[in-house]
């Protein structure tokens, strides 16, 4: 799609939330021996994540997230026009997650609310709805909620992702500025490999049942059913490393950007050998490619998100960080956003017990 460039619209402030409780890749996931377990630990980088208990929903997580930076922004729920929220994991098949979180917000009935279905470029889909709602819909402030707990989707023995996937739930508050500077956009779909990184089953194309329910041996030698998440990780490894690559350097170009004109690459939080490709593809240098994916994984929509919360809230925020931002993955879809950051507001990540 041709960029899109929003003016008067500005990110006020990014806050996360992550369940309480960890899983150590080094000490868990005793059906992998221990040197194997090393090995994949020192080529992805992820120590551990967040994992949520039953019952608990990336909605939650998305709930605490919006609470603490509203309440820290000195916002109340009453100032909010619409709640966009991100997830490839709702509470229920029906209705919009959305609806439910305007409610227990506390939001005004008046208020915009819907999903999007979307993984690993969730937030950037979804700061594009957010702006649109603000530039074209003539709203103040948007909720951008964003969020996964991608575990509940994984067979607990598949190695090709319980290594890798995690939950977490952020939000962003996105207002109307008219002294704010661009938001530029670009959105990139390719629905042809949606096969390399799906659920099979489940939905109403193939709905679930016995057989697909069923945990086996797969062709690619991990076990799971048809109703749990496969990842092709050698075919997201190279549309990342080749598409996403070339979509950021040909984005950079044509806005006139270059890693010293940039302060800081937030990239999806795929896993670091992946990651680290792209950064050194385009010449990054390390200390502007900030990371979370040691301690929380790769958290889907939630992880250039719940980055910046983690970056800003320990480093504290500067004035005009000129930032680029990349989600990739399922769809497979990928997005590149180009803004700058200045004075934005994230509070500690929030841990839900």
């Amino acid at each position: 799609m041709p960029k899109s460039v929003f003016r008067g619209v500005r990110i006020s402030g990014v806050a996360g939330a992550v369940p309480k409780y960890r899983v150590d890749n080094l000490t868990d996931h005793a059906f992998v021996p221990a040197e194997d377990r090393k090995k994949i630990v020192d080529l992805t980088k992820v120590a551990g994540y967040r994992k949520t208990p039953p019952g608990m929903c990336a909605s939650d997580l998305c709930q605490a997230a919006a609470e603490a930076l509203l309440s820290g922004l000195g916002r109340r729920p009453d100032d909010i026009d619409a709640i966009v929220f991100a997830t490839m994991t709702p509470d229920y098949r029906v209705p919009s997650t959305a609806c439910l979180l305007q409610d227990r917000l506390h939001c005004q009935t008046s208020v915009v609310a819907y999903d999007i279905n979307m993984g690993c470029s969730g937030f950037v889909v979804g700061l594009y709805n957010a702006c649109a709602l603000i530039q074209g819909g003539a709203l103040k402030r948007v909720l951008l909620l964003a969020g996964d707990t991608q575990t509940k989707l994984c067979y607990d023995q598949d190695k090709n992702v319980v290594f890798i996937l995690g939950d977490g739930g952020t939000a962003t508050l996105v207002e109307a500025d008219p002294g704010a500077g661009e938001i530029v956009i670009e959105l990139m779909t390719d629905g042809s490999r949606f096969q390399n990184l799906y659920v099979p089953a489940g939905g109403f194309r193939r709905p679930s049942t016995e057989a697909t329910r069923e945990v086996r041996q797969q062709p690619d030698g991990a076990m799971r059913s048809d109703d749990h998440l496969y990842m092709n990780g050698m075919e997201i490894f190279k549309f990342s490393v080749t598409d996403v690559v070339k979509s950021i350097a040909g984005f950079m170009d044509q806005q006139q950007l270059s890693p010293e004109t940039i302060d800081l690459l937030f990239l999806h939080q795929a896993n670091w050998f992946m990651n680290d490709k792209i950064a050194k593809k385009l010449k990054f240098p390390s200390d502007k490619v900030p990371y979370t994916i040691a301690f929380y994984g790769n958290t889907g929509s939630a992880s250039i998100p719940l980055t910046i919360a983690h970056h800003f809230s320990g480093q504290g925020s500067r004035e005009n960080a000129r930032c680029l931002m990349s989600g990739f993955g399922v769809g497979l879809s990928w997005g590149i956003v180009s803004t700058v950051l200045s004075g934005i507001y994230s509070p500690p990540i929030v841990e839900i017990a």
